[in-house]
């Protein structure tokens, strides 16, 4: 097995960078030139799923490439394809003399958290979260035409790529949220265009990040390392989010004036004297989740077609048998995913028809959710301490805001929300839209990798 490669040749004492992100976001377009341009090694996740496309005679469009990645991961192990590429690497590397060494290691395509924790092994690792504007990406994705030819393919793979519950399958949104560097990559350029490439690549994520990790993997201690204020401030945002007791999400916010005096700050909790999901002997776990499975076991019949609902799946992470709707697996409790897919007509049963859902969106039950967001403590203890809200005053959150937390921050007058994970509500988008409230996605170093790199 890969995992069995004994490593000489990748460098411990240099970086070893990994790139993640969203379909069209452009990973690939930075990586690469990181590797042009700064002597990196390049090598990627992909590169394995495409082998097997290949062997099988496949188009490598992204379902294909979604399908077998999945596969290799579920025969193999989640961390499959890292030990692949790196045991590559390493055999490539091996023929290079001493002087011919590489500046650091860029492992591309990051997709699934078990590929993020075997990268953590690595000394110098750090993980880069790259992010565009979806209209932007699903352009890019198009443009291109192999992956997707349609909005709608685009769509679907995009949906899958985000949030795919299952141990094996594509996490983006989680890998996202362990990034320690966040980068905006919304400029177009030509490929052909090589000096305006470079100095692209050299200003947006070389001389702010590489650089620095470069010098203190070699041991060096710059003096001149600082945080910018967003990066303070959205790191105190994700350590307000760590006091959350939620099971599902710990979302953190911070208020602040526009020179970064904090005023207030709050996390996603239930409301004081209350007791938390997971210790209240109602629930012992997600409330939501529970009244989930409670309201769609009374279903029988698909409220589509009129057939008996017969549900008989395998749980994603340890295949145990569930012959019932469930938001947890009864073997191993861990959340599950399942389309419970009626065997008539092939509604997706529990999606389509919990409370809640409409033509666009899955029955989620929020308004049943016991806590109150982070936002909305944020802006309640603002009342608690009588601190008056400045004119502009700008609010950092861990997650985009929903679109009841959006009405709160406006009705206050909050002139400025930051954001630091990159998956928006459109909904949201329109309130801010409508009341001229800026919003600022995060850049920077965040809170993972914070007092690494800023420790001095």
């Amino acid at each position: 097995m890969p995992r069995n490669v004994k490593f000489d040749h990748i460098p411990l004492d240099r970086p070893v960078v990994g790139f993640t992100g969203a379909l069209g976001s452009g990973c690939t377009f930075l990586a690469k030139g990181l590797s042009e341009f700064h002597r990196y090694y390049y090598c990627s996740l992909s590169k394995p799923i495409h082998d097997a496309l290949k062997a099988k005679g496949l188009e490598p469009n992204s379902k294909n490439l979604q399908d077998i990645g999945d596969k290799l991961r579920e025969e193999n192990g989640p961390d499959y394809l890292v030990w692949v590429v790196l045991g590559e690497a390493e055999s490539e590397l091996s023929k290079e003399t001493a002087t011919e060494r590489p500046a650091g290691l860029i492992v591309d395509g990051i997709r699934n958290t078990a590929e993020v924790q075997a990268l953590r092994a690595w000394p110098h690792f750090y993980l880069v979260s790259v992010q565009a504007k979806r209209d932007l990406r699903e352009k890019r994705v198009l443009a291109q035409g192999d992956r997707c030819k349609t909005e709608g393919e685009f769509k679907d793979a995009d949906e899958r790529d985000a949030e795919e519950q299952k141990a094996n399958g594509q996490q983006v949104t989680k890998c996202n949220y362990l990034a320690d560097i966040s980068v905006i990559n919304e400029k177009e350029i030509s490929t052909d265009a090589k000096l305006e490439c470079q100095n692209y690549i050299h200003e947006k994520l070389y001389q702010p990040y590489l650089m620095l990790i470069e010098r203190l993997a070699m041991g060096e201690q710059p003096k001149e390392a600082r945080a910018r204020l967003d990066e303070a401030l959205m790191t105190l945002a994700y350590v307000e989010s760590r006091r959350s007791s939620c099971v599902k999400r710990q979302v953190g916010a911070v208020i602040a004036t526009e020179d970064g005096d904090v005023i207030s700050a709050g996390y996603n909790d239930v409301p004081e004297a209350s007791t938390p999901c997971i210790y209240d002997p109602r629930y012992r776990w997600c409330a939501r989740d529970c009244l989930q499975e409670r309201i769609a076991q009374k279903i029988a019949c698909c409220p589509s077609c009129g057939s008996k609902v017969e549900i008989k799946v395998l749980c994603q992470q340890c295949s145990g048998e569930v012959t019932s709707f469930a938001k947890r697996c009864p073997h191993c409790k861990a959340d599950i995913d399942i389309d419970y897919l009626c065997p008539k007509c092939e509604t997706k049963v529990f999606e389509e028809f919990l409370p809640g859902a409409s033509e666009d969106k899955t029955g989620k039950l929020l308004d049943m959710c016991r806590a109150l967001h982070a936002e909305e403590n944020a802006i309640l203890n603002l009342s608690r301490t009588g601190v008056r809200l400045p004119e502009k005053a700008v609010l950092y959150s861990t997650t985009f805001p929903c679109n009841l937390c959006a009405n709160k921050i406006v009705a206050v007058g909050i002139r400025t929300v930051v954001y630091a994970e990159p998956y928006t509500m459109r909904e949201a988008e329109l309130v801010f839209e409508k009341k001229h409230v800026a919003l600022r996605r995060f850049e920077g170093v965040k809170s993972n990798a914070y007092f690494r790199l800023y420790s001095r």
